[in-house]
């Protein structure tokens, strides 16, 4: 199949739910059931990055939903899979070489911090679970740990977090950044618990793994970069050769982008989505960690748009901001803005349009409009800050 970037940027806003968007909890099950996972990172600047991800497809959604599925109702749970995510209970039992590999770098990574005496207390952990509930790290005394500046300040954290990547606790809730830990049994079901798994070899997991991965953005090419970024998915021959045998077993369809060297892959079942056009042109805002936005080469072939999270570079080599969302309008990536962080009100430090962008007085009103979902979605009483349109307006450059 060939196609032109037009087509590809189409299917992908359409397969991402971005111009044709979900509702309620039972949106948010639907979306994730389709892309596998969202990735989770803490950083709360305007919002944290799964509850962005969310609100740009999820017309009303509001944070407490996805609490409610990954706390009350437990439908959804925190788990390793393209690096820390939320991911559906179902799929519990299919990461079990996942939480292998991940106790064994974490014990790696304790012993490089000099953090391993922390291993030494895992029945006394355990035991203090099952006696008191669900407890933080904090309420364990075991002493602290010498592990420098990114390490666990405590033993009783380090062990915690030791268990809960070989999966014998689980994150029982969230107070603001710092997780609350139960006991694994105490967090699901038996029947997803104590099923086995499903995988014979690890071949067979990465197999599953890499169809999954597919799933989770909508159209990959085979090459090394933050779209494959998972435990056991690291060897680009060995991707290749499974994709080759989803191509042959009907599963998978190679594309061609007109321009473009690369060959790109999509779930035979997802073809019929380059038929459908992007839909309405909405303005959308982006999260920095967004499923769209893994593959950052990748996003800047078909988009021909450049992004660069800055949040780990110095602040004097950032060449824009800390904190920066892209903004999509349709199929298309039209600006960037650094939103500034703010209890009551939405408030913008910078906005950056997108060269030869036609910037319309209607083109500012319909950001304005995003601008007064997002204040909604995320509670900021006061809406936009007044000086949100002057930014916006002094910022554009009139076709």
């Amino acid at each position: 199949m060939k196609i032109c970037k037009t087509d590809a940027r189409n299917f992908l806003v359409n397969y991402q739910n971005l111009t044709n968007p979900l509702s309620g909890v039972g949106g948010i099950l639907e979306y994730i059931k389709k892309v596998g996972c969202i990735q989770y990172d803490p950083l709360n600047i305007i919002a944290r990055n799964a509850d962005l991800v969310l609100q740009s497809r999820i017309r009303d959604y509001k944070p407490e939903m996805l609490e409610q599925l990954l706390y009350k109702d437990r439908f959804l749970i925190d788990g390793w899979d393209k690096m820390m995510s939320i991911y559906s209970r179902e799929d519990w039992a299919y990461f079990h070489f996942v939480r292998e590999k991940r106790g064994v770098e974490t014990i790696a990574t304790l012993r490089h911090r000099k953090s391993e005496d922390a291993l030494l207390h895992l029945e006394t952990v355990l035991s203090a679970l099952a006696e008191n509930g669900a407890m933080l790290p904090k309420q364990i005394k075991l002493g602290s740990a010498d592990s420098g500046s990114w390490g666990h300040r405590n033993l009783s954290s380090a062990t915690l977090d030791y268990l809960f990547h070989i999966g014998k606790v689980g994150v029982f809730k969230k107070v603001n950044v710092n997780k609350v830990y139960d006991l694994i049994e105490n967090l699901l079901p038996d029947n997803i618990l104590n099923q086995p798994n499903p995988f014979k070899s690890e071949y067979d997991f990465i197999k599953w793994h890499v169809y999954r991965r597919l799933g989770s953005v909508g159209m990959l090419w085979n090459r090394n970069g933050g779209g494959w970024l998972a435990t056991f998915m690291g060897d680009k021959n060995l991707r290749q050769r499974i994709l080759n045998e989803y191509v042959d077993e009907g599963l998978i369809q190679c594309v061609e982008v007109e321009g473009i060297a690369a060959k790109f892959y999509v779930k035979s079942k997802d073809v019929h989505l380059f038929d459908k056009k992007s839909g309405i042109e909405t303005i959308r805002f982006i999260a920095p960690l967004d499923n769209l936005l893994w593959d950052r080469d990748m996003l800047t072939k078909l988009f021909d748009f450049t992004y660069t999270w800055e949040v780990y570079i110095p602040a004097a080599k950032r060449k824009y901001g800390y904190y920066v969302l892209p903004v999509l309008y349709g199929n298309r990536f039209i600006a960037r803005f650094e939103p500034e962080k703010s209890k009551s009100h939405i408030q913008i430090k910078n906005w950056w349009w997108e060269k030869d962008v036609p910037v319309s007085n209607a083109l500012i009103d319909l950001v304005l409009q995003e601008m007064e979902r997002l204040a909604v979605c995320f509670k900021k009483t006061e809406g936009i800050h007044e000086s949100v349109g002057t930014i916006i307006k002094n910022q554009a450059h009139y076709s």
